[in-house]
């Protein structure tokens, strides 16, 4: 996600569920359902509590204080801050180098990631070799080996 200026309601729940958030120094997050008389949609409640935990979550809705670029940032809710002028250039490269990247691997560290608060350390080495196995018999590590070797940025289908 991308941010600029006022992030709140629904916006934020978009803006706390994408993967990885920038945000742009000017930038300030709320949730704000408390000033319409609502409770949080969009996946606030679900993933607030878990980026955050539960107390700081209840804080943030219950009182919904505007929260800075830099306070977002420590709490986690965005995952870099950057100059105004520089969000634009630093999110196009946050996406050129994802879209570079072994397509497969990348779902798989995702799912990896998003699985594991719900799973054993045993489940999760197993959930790990699992995917390791199956990126391992791919192309795209054929590849990422070839021009680790070489020296060279890999070059993924």
């Amino acid at each position: 996600a991308k941010v600029r200026g006022a992030c709140a309601g629904f916006g934020l729940s978009l803006a706390i569920g994408c993967d990885l958030t920038v945000a742009s120094d000017d930038a300030y997050f709320a949730s704000a359902y408390k000033t319409i008389g609502l409770t949080p949609d969009g996946g606030q409640s679900y993933f607030l509590p878990r980026i955050v935990g539960v107390k700081k979550a209840l804080e943030l809705v219950l009182l919904s204080e505007r929260i800075k670029a830099d306070e977002a940032l420590r709490l986690s809710l965005v995952n870099k801050v950057v100059a105004a002028a520089e969000l634009d250039a630093t999110v196009d490269r946050v996406a050129a180098s994802l879209a570079a990247s072994a397509r497969g691997s990348m779902a798989g560290a995702k799912r990896l990631l998003t699985t594991s608060l719900g799973n054993s350390l045993s489940e999760q080495l197993n959930a790990e070799r699992e995917s390791f196995s199956n990126c391992a018999a791919k192309d795209d590590f054929v590849e990422g080996i070839r021009a680790f070797i070489e020296k060279r940025p890999a070059k993924f289908s």
